[in-house]
């Protein structure tokens, strides 16, 4: 049981035109964003910010929320009403009043994703603007992952447990993500998809991989040692319980890479709609896993973020959530590559309706759940 919190609050016209200080994805208060060049213009500051009781205060879509036990505005909360969460852990770059991470050399990652902020937000105006009003629920880290690590545990990697930083943890992770949204998602829906949004170094392998909890040795075994093989790959992995619902329907490794009609992978759905994109924008980008690509290739499998919040089984965690087969979060990580997220912003925003396009298919087609409004 999480004690009562009081939260902060600031409604966000979304819809209105994008001015100068504000992203061009409709920048919302309290996010703060990469400066990089050509990523587009960072948002406008965190400023007075409402409070908000957590056990008296109902969150409405398309509110921003940050906790007021801690820094307003390090973490933020865009609440939503769709069964999709998306967690952004690494694109913050505050740096000022949190002491720095201190490890081994060369074990302790401090590099922020840059502009994983404006493409989180960017894929959910394409998702508003496709389904002519709904949204995903977003959670935003603002912090430099320098001060701390949201894809770790609390502690972990040398994360901070006290002071500013270990409120963060908290906010991000313990209030947010598990005390808000996934509740949120799986009262209503019954269950979700969870996307943690990565950035990536150009050339280190496809642009867009899709983590599964599953090393790249693991995914060049052949679909039928995936499916039976004695190392338990699906309970392993962030799509278990969805597995387990669907197993009648459609097997392990076709959702993981295989484009089945009705039910199929995610990196299936998004290669489509990257072809479309590459056609029109002169590009060759790429996703994998998908159904057509079978051979060894560079993976990024995954960190404690989609195995927390996904049911996964590992000497960690096993399902802390009580996941059923009715009552269950699946998802990925979603890595992309420096090239999409920083250079040109609206290319980005192109990009990001393609991964909006793809996200509501995966969802329509693997959780059965009706997301574009009727003709």
């Amino acid at each position: 049981m999480v004690p009562a919190l009081q939260f902060c609050r600031t409604k966000v016209a979304i819809t209105v035109s994008c001015a100068i200080l504000v992203f061009t994805a409709c920048g919302l208060p309290g996010v703060t964003a990469t400066t990089d060049a050509g990523a587009g213009p960072s948002s406008t500051p965190w400023t007075a910010p409402q409070q908000y009781t957590m056990g008296a205060t109902v969150a409405s879509p398309g509110d921003v929320y940050s906790i007021d036990t801690s820094t307003p505005g390090d973490v933020v909360y865009l609440a939503g009403d769709m069964p999709l969460i998306i967690s952004v852990p690494h694109g913050g770059s505050i740096v000022r009043g949190i002491p720095e991470r201190k490890g081994f050399p060369g074990f302790i990652n401090k590099n922020n994703d840059d502009a994983t902020i404006e493409l989180a937000l960017d894929i959910e105006k394409g998702i508003r603007e496709i389904t002519r009003g709904r949204r995903p629920h977003v959670i935003i880290n603002n912090l430099s992952r320098a001060m701390l690590d949201q894809n770790r545990g609390h502690g972990e990697d040398a994360n901070p447990t006290t002071g500013r930083g270990g409120d963060a943890w908290k906010d991000f992770h313990e209030r947010f993500i598990a005390a808000v949204a996934i509740p949120a998602v799986l009262k209503t829906h019954g269950s979700g998809l969870f996307i943690d949004l990565h950035g990536k170094p150009d050339g280190y392998g496809a642009n867009i991989i899709i983590g599964y909890n599953l090393t790249t040795w693991e995914l060049s075994n052949s679909d039928n040692h995936l499916n039976t093989g004695k190392k338990a790959y699906t309970d392993r992995s962030s799509i278990r319980f969805l597995s387990k619902k669907l197993g009648g329907k459609v097997d392990f490794a076709a959702l993981l890479r295989g484009n089945r009609p009705g039910h199929e992978s995610f990196g299936s759905i998004l290669q489509s709609r990257l072809d479309v994109f590459n056609s029109t924008h002169g590009k060759k980008l790429s996703a994998v896993p998908r159904h057509d690509l079978k051979k060894p290739f560079i993976n990024l499998s995954g960190g404690y973020n989609t195995r927390a919040y996904c049911g996964a089984k590992d000497r960690r965690f096993n399902n802390p959530y009580g996941y059923t087969t009715s009552r269950f979060m699946c998802g990925f990580q979603l890595e992309v590559s420096r090239d999409i997220r920083v250079k040109d912003a609206r290319l980005r925003r192109k990009f990001a309706r393609s991964v909006a396009e793809a996200i509501i298919a995966y969802i329509e087609q693997n959780l059965g759940m009706r997301i574009m409004p009727p003709e």
